[in-house]
């Protein structure tokens, strides 16, 4: 879903957003191993991978946040708001394959005014699954978000 910007004085602990499903293919996956340089057998070699406990070929975790950093972009609510991302933790549950369709959940977890006026810490709990509803990624995401949205005349660049 397609959301509007959300300046930090918009948001409610507790909000929640969802965007998707965006499809994770073997073609997205071996050009991510070419980018990274990550090109563990795990991700590359089918007949290696069927032999692992996974039974198959795997999409790399970085890949699956990238992927999610991605739907966070297209869900539109950062749009003209994020002025730095400070940070994030991650954890996978299970393995993201090609043909799976990925969605994103984030939601509000706290709020913080400071540092200084005109914009605020925001933490994000993000929840990423796939087509069956399984979670593959999940972690809290900090930002610093402007309090308002600009107007027409931007406003000048001031220290993070």
């Amino acid at each position: 879903m397609k959301y509007p910007p959300q300046p930090f004085d918009a948001l409610e602990l507790g909000a929640s957003f969802e965007h998707g499903p965006r499809e994770v293919s073997r073609a997205d996956i071996a050009e991510f191993a070419r980018l990274s340089g990550d090109m563990t057998a795990l991700h590359t070699d089918e007949q290696y991978a069927a032999g692992t406990p996974l039974k198959g070929l795997v999409a790399h975790g970085a890949l699956s946040l990238a992927v999610a950093t991605g739907l966070a972009y297209e869900m539109g609510i950062f749009e003209e708001v994020v002025l730095a991302f400070r940070g994030l933790s991650a954890s996978y549950q299970n393995p993201v394959r090609p043909g799976d369709q990925l969605s994103l959940a984030l939601t509000v977890a706290a709020l913080d005014e400071r540092p200084r006026p005109g914009r605020g810490r925001v933490e994000l709990a993000a929840d990423l699954r796939n087509q069956e509803g399984r979670q593959v990624l999940s972690g809290t995401w900090k930002l610093l978000i402007r309090r308002q949205l600009l107007d027409s005349a931007s406003e000048p660049q001031q220290r993070l």
